[in-house]
């Protein structure tokens, strides 16, 4: 998407990469001098009509294009372009070993098509748990063995479709609504989800290099981020 909020024609006293353009994200990058975040995800999917101080309180999308003209910290999102990209498409075989064997969408559109080299969906869904460090969910079979893999970051939508189409006995993405999962199950393709963010926290490395890459100039950092929630076995845990 671009550039989203800035001048165009501004200086670059530095980079921070992200993934999620919020208000934490975007102080962190003002107080380590980058007047320039770059994000996965966009600030806001539709423009604020005025910018005015109410902007400020009115979506986090209008709070964020406020608080970012205040600090003086231009608004770069690579959301599409990064998911196609080769790069991006990459990042599943480097974390988890499995040999990619093409896309899902050919010849250059969303997702990869992973070996799945027979492991059974359960011991799946531990390689990816381990390699993206959190606890997925899986639906399907535990004990099918999977020959073949599909894996699409983010939100997965009518993809599961063109899995089952590639022949893929799992797909594993960061979220699928529920009745597409059952859907999917039913057509023998087990579901792993990892949570959206937890799919795309490495971009925000992937990013950092990529800009690093193409400059030397300026610093370039990346922020450490989180997934956005947990899961609470005990509710007493909570806050914990």
């Amino acid at each position: 998407m671009g550039l989203s909020v800035g001048d165009p024609s501004a200086g670059v006293t530095g980079v921070a990469c992200a993934l999620d353009p919020l208000p934490d994200t975007l102080a962190r990058a003002a107080a380590q001098g980058c007047n320039v975040l770059v994000t996965h995800h966009p600030a806001f999917l539709e423009a604020p009509g005025t910018v005015t101080p109410s902007v400020a309180t009115s979506s986090l999308g209008g709070s964020l294009v406020w608080e970012a003209a205040r600090l003086g910290v231009s608004l770069i999102a690579m959301h599409t372009n990064l998911d196609r990209s080769a790069a991006a498409l990459a990042v599943p075989t480097r974390l988890t070993n499995l040999h990619a064997v093409g896309r899902l969408e050919e010849p250059d559109g969303f997702g990869a098509v992973l070996d799945g080299e027979g492991l059974t969906a359960a011991e799946l869904a531990e390689r990816f748990g381990e390699a993206y460090g959190c606890p997925p969910t899986l639906y399907g079979d535990p004990d099918a063995p999977c020959t073949r893999v599909g894996f699409c970051s983010g939100s997965l939508g009518d993809l599961w479709e063109t899995a089952v189409a590639q022949g893929c006995q799992a797909v594993v993405t960061g979220e699928l609504g529920y009745h597409r999962v059952l859907a999917a199950v039913e057509a023998g393709c087990a579901v792993i989800l990892l949570g959206h963010d937890v799919s795309e926290l490495p971009y925000a490395r992937l990013l950092a290099a990529s800009v690093a890459e193409r400059q030397d100039s300026v610093p370039v950092v990346t922020l450490a981020e989180e997934a956005h929630w947990r899961i609470c076995l005990d509710p007493r845990s909570i806050g914990r």
